[in-house]
């Protein structure tokens, strides 16, 4: 029954969401602004950091998020591996440094 009723709302919010976009009223609902997403390319910002000789490398590379995705395409162009294959090469060679944690949990049907 919850997929179903997520289903539907998903559906009718959809459904509202294209009519305000298409200027039409819909009572009780309007659009609004989300905000803006902030992203910084690591590259730049370690420039950035760095020159100003106010932090070390330590301390800027504490502060960052890694994501293997991002590395794999280099990976498999400098050791002349697939993308698959450099995916589980990274993988297998940063299996000691990473760090896993549970998901949420989420509701499953049972069957």
């Amino acid at each position: 029954m919850v997929p179903l009723m997520e289903a539907f709302v998903k559906a009718v919010k959809s459904a509202v969401k294209d009519k305000l976009n298409n200027d039409v009223e819909v009572p009780g609902f309007k659009l609004r602004n989300s905000g803006n997403m902030t992203s910084y390319e690591a590259k730049k910002v370690a420039e950035q950091l760095m020159d100003s000789n106010l932090i070390k490398w330590e301390d800027l590379l504490e502060s960052m998020k890694f994501s293997i995705e991002g590395l794999v395409p280099v990976w498999a162009e400098k050791t002349e591996q697939t993308i698959a294959e450099a995916r589980k090469d990274l993988k297998s060679r940063l299996s000691e440094v990473a760090i896993s944690k549970p998901k949420a949990s989420s509701i499953t049907r049972i069957k």
